[in-house]
């Protein structure tokens, strides 16, 4: 098995100085315990202060450090103390990681009586798994099969269960613990929708329709004693219309159906309208209504980014701006047009991608301005080069471009991630998130002047002491000048703080 290779540079350019020395101190003293890998994935213990011991998760690849996770609490930015005990005892004792198989391999040999026997046990052990097992085993039919091959036909009371005890898994808690508990049922409802996305991507939009509409109407009952203040539940709910415009886009209805349709989520919408929570029931409807002949939907934030970053700009030397209208900017400048928009063109688009046609897809992609979406695909079809240059001429905004460097690296094309990620800098919008995800990859690459523009471009829209560190650490040849542009950036970062409170 040839092992990914990581050296000291790159566990010290995901890391603070403070944390690679304490994490460098836990690798010394012996703190961590069963290390293991499979595939690319390290996993390991490490004595903790507040608990006996903290799991550490780090995904690596090609370019160092893919991903790093950790059950402490810390959230400062880098590796925690932990990972970087991981990662150092990794590059040390390699030898003490123990080699695990994947599960497919894991459990390839036993006959279906072991397997079955397996699956009793854990059963009989942990009761709660039951309820999963259940809605799992109503499975899709495979992409390709027809669906006559499935063994029964789903029970979409089996999912009305489901969603129901996760809805009332919070009942007896005292409001202020359920309060705080809200994130972990949105989680379990998740994965009721997630199981519905299933059956469309197995060709199956009747049964998705009917999980999700099941899911809509219960997450409705849910609210009337939901504590929902922090509105998760809700941005749940609105999140359900996108799955459900391809499932119903995805279908062949008859007016009569159409009208059923409409009829049901009328009423469902009038209950969940009380909470603020119809913007799925919107966009169903429209879906229903119109179908693949309602009107395409320009994404105005990819190709007029650059003209409304130029009018921002016209304000920023005046020192009477009001500061809640500068704080309503920074917001959206801060939530770009990356995210997914539920319009009836996002769902159109999804649908075509799943049903593979391809051509369409790009087309429409083109014609909506979506051109992050037509970039990606061209990665997806190995047309790299041409997903460059493509999204050079296109992209609007630098989390466009995080979020195409990211599945350039992903696919093993680390120059090209960089290329891309280099060129968000200069695109409109917030620039922290690109420049904190580039900076370290680029020093790992021994890039240290590409490094120091992205933590450099951190650095200007929210200045903090670890930013600073590692700027000076990496321009400590050119320090005397590089000093007085940084203590400058700090300074008006100070007293553009001071006029938004005062």
């Amino acid at each position: 098995m040839n092992l990914p290779k990581i050296t000291e540079s790159i566990i010290r350019a995901g890391t603070s100085a403070h944390s690679f020395q304490r994490g460098q101190e836990y690798h010394h003293s012996g703190a961590i315990s069963n290390p293991s890998i499979q595939g690319t994935i390290l996993a390991g213990l490490c004595e903790g202060t507040q608990e006996p011991y903290y799991k550490v998760r780090i995904e690596l690849d090609n370019a160092g450090v893919r991903a790093a996770q950790c059950t402490c609490a810390y959230d400062y930015g880098g590796y925690c103390k932990h990972q970087v005990a991981l990662l150092l005892h990794y590059l040390h004792r390699p030898k003490d990681f123990a080699i695990r198989q994947e599960p497919a391999e894991l459990l390839t040999n036993l006959s279906r009586e072991d397997l079955l026997a397996l699956v009793t046990r854990l059963l009989h052990a942990q009761p709660d798994l039951y309820d999963w097992f259940e809605a799992a085993l109503a499975k899709p039919a495979q992409p390709g099969k027809s669906k006559q091959t499935r063994r029964k036909k789903v029970d979409v009371e089996v999912y009305r269960r489901q969603i129901r005890g996760i809805l009332h898994s919070l009942d007896g808690r005292r409001p202020s613990e359920a309060y705080w508990q809200i994130g972990g049922l949105v989680e379990q409802l998740g994965k009721v929708q997630a199981t519905a996305v299933k059956f469309l991507e197995a060709d199956d939009p009747e049964t998705a329709l009917h999980i999700l509409l099941t899911l809509l109407e219960e997450v409705g009952k849910g609210a009337d004693y939901i504590d929902d203040s922090n509105g998760e539940l809700g941005d749940f709910a609105n999140g359900l219309g996108l799955p459900l415009a391809e499932a119903i886009l995805s279908l062949d209805l008859s007016a009569v159906e159409r009208e059923k349709l409409t009829q049901k989520l009328t009423k469902v919408g009038k209950r969940l309208g009380d909470y603020g929570m119809d913007e799925a029931v919107d966009l169903a409807l429209q879906a229903a209504h119109e179908g693949w002949e309602g009107p395409v939907t320009l994404r105005s934030g990819s190709s007029h980014a650059a003209e409304d970053e130029r009018e921002a700009e016209a304000f920023e030397d005046d020192d009477e701006i009001d500061s809640e209208a500068e704080d309503e900017e920074a917001y959206w400048r801060s939530h770009d047009s990356t995210d997914t928009y539920a319009d009836l063109t996002e769902a159109k688009l999804n649908v075509l991608e799943r049903k593979g046609c391809t051509d369409e897809y790009l087309a429409l992609c083109q014609k909506a301005e979506r051109y992050l979406r037509y970039a990606l695909k061209l990665c997806d079809l190995k047309h790299v080069p041409e997903a460059v240059t493509f999204a050079k001429a296109h992209l609007g905004s630098a989390e466009e471009a995080l979020t195409l460097a990211e599945r350039l690296r992903d696919l093993r094309h680390t120059a090209e991630a960089l290329a891309i990620g280099e060129h968000g800098l200069q695109l409109s919008g917030s620039k922290a998130r690109l420049g904190e995800w580039l900076g370290p990859l680029e020093e790992t690459q021994e890039r240290m002047e590409q490094a120091l523009r992205a933590w450099l471009a951190v650095f200007s829209e929210g200045p903090s002491l670890e930013s600073y560190k590692t700027i000076k650490r990496l321009g400590a040849v050119g320090w005397g000048t590089l000093r007085p542009m940084v203590m400058d950036t700090l300074h008006k970062s100070y007293e553009s703080r001071h006029r938004r409170r005062y």
